[in-house]
């Protein structure tokens, strides 16, 4: 269903997924290492009103692995600006989800003059501060038998050792509200090189906030679930103190995969953003 290709942007081929008509909606998946498949088929109803533009983020997906292994923010930025100019895009609506809000505060602090609107969900923060905030709050969640499993088996995936799928197996439930829902997941790959470089980047490096003011005329919707790992409380701290204007919607009964847990609720607040003059 819908165009799928690669298309080359700055010297690497990058997969992308067009389906649907109307007004496009640029999605900026998760991870950082994850891949486009998340939003489906959950946000597909939505094609009836905009065309859906996905696509694998460097070394992501069915995207082309970075000979170089040059995974940073920046680099993501100018592939989403190179992405803008291929489909001849003048100003981009964003619909980013956990590491994908950061990428869409990120673009639209280098180029605020392209982005037209931003929608968050599962959002993180405007600075490192958010991204420490979200690692603290979730190993709060983990038993201590967890923690120490953690502690042991993380060097073993960073040396290629261990598939960063079993650590995926035992935080997953931390991500939702209702177990019932991990089993609504779409099957996905992570690489965790992308993971851990550009995760060492955003740990170093991320802050939006000394761009507010480029960002302050920028419309900007965020959808939290209110068991969200960064709860609407914490999210106030983290980013909305930076960047006041961007308006906090909360999810009833939801956890941090707002896009698995409560797709209805995500479509119609999405819909209703984005068709407002």
């Amino acid at each position: 269903m819908g165009e799928e290709k690669h298309i080359k942007l700055r010297d690497e081929m990058i997969f992308t997924k067009v389906i649907g008509t109307g007004e496009p909606l640029i999605f900026l998946h998760g991870g950082p290492g994850g891949e486009h498949r998340f939003f489906l088929p959950h946000l597909q109803d939505l094609s009836q009103h905009f065309t859906l533009v996905f696509y694998d983020q460097r070394g992501c997906g069915q995207s082309e692995k970075a000979t170089n292994e040059d995974y940073t923010m920046d680099g993501e930025v100018e592939t989403l600006e190179a992405l803008r100019q291929f489909f001849q895009i003048d100003q981009l609506n964003l619909v980013g989800e956990s590491w994908g809000s950061m990428l869409a505060l990120l673009y639209a602090a280098k180029y605020p003059d392209h982005v037209n609107k931003i929608f968050m969900t599962a959002a993180v923060g405007a600075t490192k501060a958010g991204f420490f905030r979200f690692e603290k709050e979730l190993m709060n969640r983990l038993s201590l038998d967890e923690r120490k499993w953690l502690e042991e088996v993380s060097p073993k995936v960073d040396a290629g050792e261990v598939d960063v799928v079993e650590i995926f197996k035992m935080i997953d439930p931390y991500y939702v509200y209702s177990p019932d829902s991990l089993s609504k997941k779409t099957k996905t790959q992570s690489n965790a090189r992308v993971n851990e470089l550009l995760g060492k980047d955003i740990a170093e490096h991320y802050d939006v906030s000394k761009d507010a003011n480029k960002l302050s005329q920028i419309p900007m919707v965020v959808a939290q679930g209110d068991h969200d790992i960064i709860t609407p409380e914490i999210l106030e701290q983290v980013l909305i103190h930076y960047i006041p204007q961007i308006e906090v919607r909360e999810i009833q009964n939801c956890g941090h995969w707002s896009v698995v847990e409560q797709p209805e609720q995500l479509q119609a607040m999405i819909k209703d953003f984005f068709q407002k003059g």
